[in-house]
Protein backbone atom coordinates (compact mmCIF):
# COMPACT_ATOMS: atom_id res chain seq x y z
CA UNK A 1 0.00 0.00 0.00
CA UNK A 2 1.31 3.44 -0.92
CA UNK A 3 1.94 5.80 1.96
CA UNK A 4 0.34 9.21 1.51
CA UNK A 5 2.63 12.19 1.20
CA UNK A 6 2.30 15.20 3.51
CA UNK A 7 -0.06 17.13 1.20
CA UNK A 8 -2.49 14.23 0.89
CA UNK A 9 -2.26 13.47 4.63
CA UNK A 10 -3.11 17.08 5.41
CA UNK A 11 -6.11 17.01 3.06
CA UNK A 12 -7.39 13.67 4.36
CA UNK A 13 -6.94 14.71 7.98
CA UNK A 14 -8.58 18.08 7.34
CA UNK A 15 -11.62 16.35 5.84
CA UNK A 16 -11.92 14.03 8.84
CA UNK A 17 -11.46 16.79 11.39
CA UNK A 18 -13.94 19.10 9.65
CA UNK A 19 -16.46 16.23 9.67
CA UNK A 20 -15.95 15.89 13.41
CA UNK A 21 -15.46 19.51 14.52
CA UNK A 22 -16.29 21.92 11.74
CA UNK A 23 -13.93 24.36 10.06
CA UNK A 24 -13.56 26.84 12.90
CA UNK A 25 -12.69 24.23 15.53
CA UNK A 26 -10.15 22.49 13.30
CA UNK A 27 -6.90 23.99 14.54
CA UNK A 28 -3.62 23.79 12.69
CA UNK A 29 -1.71 22.37 15.65
CA UNK A 30 -4.12 19.46 16.05
CA UNK A 31 -4.25 18.96 12.30
CA UNK A 32 -0.46 18.80 12.02
CA UNK A 33 -0.20 16.39 14.95
CA UNK A 34 -2.94 14.09 13.66
CA UNK A 35 -1.59 14.08 10.09
CA UNK A 36 2.04 13.62 11.22
CA UNK A 37 3.00 16.47 8.91
CA UNK A 38 5.64 19.09 9.58
CA UNK A 39 4.46 22.67 10.18
CA UNK A 40 6.18 23.92 7.02
CA UNK A 41 4.11 21.41 5.01
CA UNK A 42 1.02 23.59 5.44
CA UNK A 43 2.62 26.63 3.84
CA UNK A 44 4.62 24.63 1.32
CA UNK A 45 1.51 22.93 -0.07
CA UNK A 46 -1.10 25.53 0.90
CA UNK A 47 0.44 29.01 0.58
CA UNK A 48 -2.80 30.59 1.82
CA UNK A 49 -2.55 28.64 5.07
CA UNK A 50 -5.57 27.12 6.77
CA UNK A 51 -8.09 28.73 4.42
CA UNK A 52 -6.29 27.33 1.37
CA UNK A 53 -6.16 23.87 2.97
CA UNK A 54 -9.87 24.01 3.88
CA UNK A 55 -10.79 25.01 0.32
CA UNK A 56 -8.78 22.09 -1.06
CA UNK A 57 -10.24 19.70 1.52
CA UNK A 58 -13.76 20.81 0.61
CA UNK A 59 -13.08 20.41 -3.10
CA UNK A 60 -11.59 16.97 -2.46
CA UNK A 61 -14.53 15.89 -0.29
CA UNK A 62 -16.90 17.07 -3.02
CA UNK A 63 -14.98 15.08 -5.62
CA UNK A 64 -15.10 11.96 -3.43
CA UNK A 65 -18.88 12.19 -2.98
CA UNK A 66 -19.34 12.99 -6.69
CA UNK A 67 -17.33 9.88 -7.60
CA UNK A 68 -19.57 7.80 -5.31
CA UNK A 69 -22.62 9.16 -7.09
CA UNK A 70 -21.03 8.38 -10.46
CA UNK A 71 -20.31 4.80 -9.40
CA UNK A 72 -23.88 4.36 -8.19
CA UNK A 73 -25.32 5.98 -11.32
CA UNK A 74 -23.42 3.50 -13.49
CA UNK A 75 -25.21 0.56 -11.86
CA UNK A 76 -28.59 1.73 -10.60
CA UNK A 77 -31.47 4.18 -11.03
CA UNK A 78 -31.83 7.50 -9.15
CA UNK A 79 -33.68 5.83 -6.27
CA UNK A 80 -30.76 3.42 -5.97
CA UNK A 81 -28.37 6.37 -5.89
CA UNK A 82 -30.28 7.82 -2.94
CA UNK A 83 -30.33 4.45 -1.15
CA UNK A 84 -26.61 4.01 -1.76
CA UNK A 85 -25.77 7.49 -0.51
CA UNK A 86 -27.87 7.07 2.60
CA UNK A 87 -26.47 3.60 3.31
CA UNK A 88 -22.97 5.08 3.14
CA UNK A 89 -23.85 7.90 5.55
CA UNK A 90 -25.52 5.48 7.95
CA UNK A 91 -22.39 3.31 7.95
CA UNK A 92 -20.15 6.33 8.53
CA UNK A 93 -22.30 7.71 11.35
CA UNK A 94 -22.52 4.35 13.11
CA UNK A 95 -18.79 3.67 12.70
CA UNK A 96 -17.99 7.07 14.24
CA UNK A 97 -20.60 6.72 17.01
CA UNK A 98 -22.41 9.70 15.46
CA UNK A 99 -19.31 11.87 15.78
CA UNK A 100 -19.03 12.71 12.10
CA UNK A 101 -20.94 14.61 9.47
CA UNK A 102 -20.72 15.97 5.97
CA UNK A 103 -17.50 17.94 5.41
CA UNK A 104 -19.15 19.95 2.64
CA UNK A 105 -21.95 21.07 4.98
CA UNK A 106 -19.37 21.94 7.63
CA UNK A 107 -17.49 24.04 5.07
CA UNK A 108 -20.72 25.80 4.13
CA UNK A 109 -20.92 26.93 7.76
CA UNK A 110 -17.43 28.46 7.75
CA UNK A 111 -17.03 32.02 8.92
CA UNK A 112 -18.22 34.83 6.64
CA UNK A 113 -14.59 35.97 6.83
CA UNK A 114 -13.66 32.84 4.85
CA UNK A 115 -15.70 33.22 1.65
CA UNK A 116 -13.42 30.95 -0.38
CA UNK A 117 -14.36 28.01 1.86
CA UNK A 118 -18.10 28.61 1.58
CA UNK A 119 -17.70 29.12 -2.18
CA UNK A 120 -15.96 25.73 -2.41
CA UNK A 121 -18.89 24.19 -0.53
CA UNK A 122 -21.39 25.86 -2.87
CA UNK A 123 -19.50 24.51 -5.88
CA UNK A 124 -19.36 21.01 -4.38
CA UNK A 125 -23.09 21.00 -3.66
CA UNK A 126 -23.79 22.25 -7.20
CA UNK A 127 -21.71 19.39 -8.62
CA UNK A 128 -23.62 16.83 -6.54
CA UNK A 129 -26.96 18.27 -7.62
CA UNK A 130 -25.76 18.21 -11.22
CA UNK A 131 -24.84 14.55 -11.07
CA UNK A 132 -28.14 13.57 -9.49
CA UNK A 133 -30.03 15.70 -12.00
CA UNK A 134 -28.16 14.04 -14.87
CA UNK A 135 -29.08 10.60 -13.52
CA UNK A 136 -32.72 11.68 -13.37
CA UNK A 137 -32.63 13.00 -16.94
CA UNK A 138 -30.97 9.77 -18.07
CA UNK A 139 -33.88 7.90 -16.49
CA UNK A 140 -36.42 9.99 -18.42
CA UNK A 141 -37.19 12.95 -16.16
CA UNK A 142 -37.56 16.40 -17.75
CA UNK A 143 -34.56 18.68 -17.09
CA UNK A 144 -36.61 21.23 -15.13
CA UNK A 145 -38.06 18.55 -12.86
CA UNK A 146 -34.72 16.79 -12.52
CA UNK A 147 -32.95 19.93 -11.30
CA UNK A 148 -35.58 20.60 -8.64
CA UNK A 149 -35.66 16.98 -7.48
CA UNK A 150 -31.85 16.86 -7.34
CA UNK A 151 -31.85 19.96 -5.14
CA UNK A 152 -34.43 18.39 -2.83
CA UNK A 153 -32.39 15.16 -2.64
CA UNK A 154 -29.22 16.96 -1.57
CA UNK A 155 -31.11 19.21 0.87
CA UNK A 156 -33.03 16.32 2.43
CA UNK A 157 -29.95 14.15 2.89
CA UNK A 158 -27.96 17.02 4.40
CA UNK A 159 -30.79 17.90 6.78
CA UNK A 160 -31.25 14.26 7.73
CA UNK A 161 -27.52 13.97 8.44
CA UNK A 162 -27.69 16.91 10.84
CA UNK A 163 -30.73 15.48 12.59
CA UNK A 164 -29.19 12.00 12.75
CA UNK A 165 -26.02 13.30 14.35
CA UNK A 166 -27.91 15.43 16.87
CA UNK A 167 -30.35 12.65 17.78
CA UNK A 168 -27.69 9.92 17.60
CA UNK A 169 -30.11 7.95 15.48
CA UNK A 170 -30.14 6.93 11.82
CA UNK A 171 -33.93 7.22 11.70
CA UNK A 172 -33.90 10.69 10.08
CA UNK A 173 -31.84 9.24 7.22
CA UNK A 174 -34.17 6.27 6.84
CA UNK A 175 -37.16 8.64 6.81
CA UNK A 176 -35.50 10.83 4.17
CA UNK A 177 -34.75 7.76 2.08
CA UNK A 178 -38.39 6.64 2.15
CA UNK A 179 -39.70 10.05 1.11
CA UNK A 180 -37.00 10.66 -1.51
CA UNK A 181 -37.52 7.31 -3.18
CA UNK A 182 -41.22 8.11 -3.44
CA UNK A 183 -40.39 11.52 -4.91
CA UNK A 184 -37.99 10.08 -7.47
CA UNK A 185 -40.38 7.37 -8.59
CA UNK A 186 -43.21 9.88 -9.24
Amino acid sequence: MTKLGPRDRLISTAITMVQERGVHATGLSDLLKRSSAARNSIYQHFPGGKEDLMVTATETAGAIVAARIDRLAATTDPAGIVSGMIARWIAELEAADFGTGCPIAAAALASPDEPAITAAAADAFAALRGRISAALVDSGAPVETADVKASVVVSAIEGALLQARAARSVQPLRDAETVLIGLLRD
